[in-house]
C-alpha cells in the first residue's frame, strides 16, 4: 500500500471522526484513500514489464534489404538536426523525459504512446537503429524513474529552434490523443509543456485547435467566443450556474424545473469541455 493512499485514509478517518457520524467516519477514510492512490499513481514509475512496453525498439533479428532501406530512408524526408555527439545524446534524453512525462500524465504509460515517440523520432529527427536504441535506453530510465516535466522542457528549449519546438509540441498532442480523448491532467501537462518549451500562448492555442477543435459551440452555450479570456469564462459559467440552477425553479412546476435543469447541464458541460480545452 502507498504512502499517499494511506495518509489520505488517515486524513479522511479524522475528518470523519470530527463530524463523529459513522457513515461519515467511513465514506471520508474511503475518498481519502483513494484520493491518496491516485496521489501515488501520479508520482510512481512504470511497474510493469518494460520490455514488452519498449519491444517496438527491438532491431530487426537479420539485416534490411536494399529496397527495405530505400523504404526506410523514404520515412525521412528531412535530415537529422546536425549536433556534436554528446549534445545529441543530451536532446534525446530531454525529450524522452517530455514525452514520458506527457504519456504519464493520465496514468500508466502505453505500447501505443511509445510508439507515437518512436515516430517522432524516426521521421521527425531521422533516427536511425542504433540511435532509437539510445533512446530505448533513455525511455526504459524515466519509466522507472519519472523526470521533472518543467526542466526537461526548459532544457530542450534551450537546444531546438522555434520550429523544431512547436513541431515536438504538436507531437506531444499526438501522444496525449493516441489513447483516447484527452484528461485535464494530459491538457495541463500540455500546457507546462508547452511553457517550458517557450512556445507562446497564441502558438500553443493554435496548435491545440489544430487537435481539439475550437470549440465554438461550447462557447456560445456561455455566451461567449473563443477570444474570451479565462476569467471571463469562469464570470460567465458563475452567473449562468446560478441563473439556471434547478433549484431556483423547483417552486415553478416540473416543466420550468426540468427545463431549468437540462440548461444548467448543458452550461456545466460547456464550461467541463472549455476548462479541457484549455487545461484550466
Amino acid at each position: 500500500m502507498g504512502a499517499g493512499k494511506v495518509l489520505g485514509a488517515i486524513i479522511g478517518l479524522a475528518a470523519g471522526l470530527l463530524i463523529g457520524h459513522p457513515l461519515a467516519i467511513v465514506l471520508l477514510a474511503a475518498v481519502g484513500g483513494f484520493i491518496g492512490h491516485r496521489v501515488d499513481e501520479q508520482h510512481a514509475g512504470f511497474t510493469g514489464n518494460t520490455s514488452d512496453l519498449l519491444s517496438d525498439f527491438v532491431p530487426p533479428a537479420r539485416p534490411l534489404t536494399p529496397e527495405e532501406e530505400l523504404e526506410r530512408e523514404a520515412l525521412h524526408l528531412e535530415e537529422p538536426l546536425p549536433r556534436e555527439p554528446e549534445a545529441y545524446e543530451d536532446l534525446a534524453r530531454d525529450i524522452c523525459a517530455v514525452f514520458i512525462e506527457v504519456a504519464h500524465a493520465d496514468g500508466d504509460v502505453r505500447r501505443e504512446e511509445v510508439r507515437e515517440i518512436r515516430r517522432y523520432f524516426e521521421t521527425t529527427l531521422g533516427y536511425g537503429h542504433e540511435s532509437l536504441q539510445l533512446v530505448r535506453v533513455h525511455l526504459k530510465e524515466f519509466l522507472a524513474r519519472p523526470p521533472d516535466l518543467d526542466d526537461a522542457a526548459q532544457a530542450c528549449a534551450e537546444q531546438l529552434p522555434s520550429d523544431e519546438r512547436r513541431r515536438l509540441l504538436d507531437a506531444l498532442f499526438e501522444l496525449a490523443l493516441v489513447d483516447g480523448a484527452l484528461q485535464r491532467s494530459e491538457r495541463e501537462a500540455l500546457r507546462r509543456a508547452a511553457r517550458g518549451l517557450g512556445i507562446p500562448e497564441d502558438d500553443e492555442q493554435a496548435i491545440a485547435t489544430l487537435h481539439l477543435g475550437d470549440g465554438d459551440e461550447h462557447y456560445a452555450a456561455l455566451g461567449l467566443t473563443p477570444e474570451a479570456t479565462d476569467a471571463e469564462v469562469k464570470r460567465a459559467f458563475r452567473q449562468l450556474a446560478a441563473e439556471y440552477h434547478p433549484d431556483k425553479a423547483a417552486h415553478q412546476g416540473r416543466q420550468a424545473a426540468e427545463q431549468a435543469s437540462r440548461r444548467f447541464q448543458e452550461v456545466r458541460d460547456a464550461y467541463e469541455e472549455i476548462r479541457r480545452l484549455r487545461g484550466l
